[in-house]
């Protein structure tokens, strides 16, 4: 066994692969250790981002069954030559693929705007927090919320009520 100098040990930092479930990092010490962790930053997304990511997948997962056949394929890069090769927003694109995605994002948020889908959104949201009060292992978090809703709506039907008799 031959002594290794602490200055050519090499440490890893940060993740060596997308998969792993976690990272790695050196304390001041030199310590090298691994930590497990949870990615949730991408589910943490605005409403907006969130109706864009819907666009997103909605175009991939069309653009692979475009891609499934040579006759597709010849049907998109056909369609794409018609167009002129420019897409929404009147980009210009080099490839058939590009285009056809594009237009594919821009065709599923033509047909669901940005504001019936809000609405929708909000719906389901508050049918979801009303089914978390309503069973028995509701978190103190949900009840203190739902409270805060309630009060809210109070406080505007009193204030409407002042308006009203002055």
């Amino acid at each position: 066994m031959s002594k290794v100098n602490p200055g050519e040990v090499r440490y890893y930092h940060g993740k060596m692969s997308k998969n792993d479930p976690g990272y790695f990092y050196v304390t001041q010490k030199g310590e090298q250790y691994f930590r497990k962790r949870e990615e949730k930053y991408q589910r943490n997304q605005s409403p907006r981002q969130k109706w864009n990511s819907l666009a997103f997948g909605y175009a991939h997962k069309k653009i692979r069954q475009l891609w499934s056949s040579d006759e597709l394929i010849e049907q998109v890069n056909q369609e794409w030559q018609n167009a002129h090769k420019i897409g929404p927003n009147n980009r210009p694109y080099s490839d058939a693929k590009g285009w056809k995605f594009a237009m594919l994002q821009a065709d599923w948020k033509a047909e669901h705007p940005f504001e019936t889908w809000y609405e929708q959104y909000l719906a389901e949201i508050s049918q979801k927090a009303a089914e978390k009060t309503a069973s028995e292992d509701t978190s103190d978090y949900m009840l203190r919320h739902q409270a805060e809703i309630l009060e809210a709506q109070a406080a505007e039907l009193r204030a409407q009520l002042a308006a009203r008799h002055s």
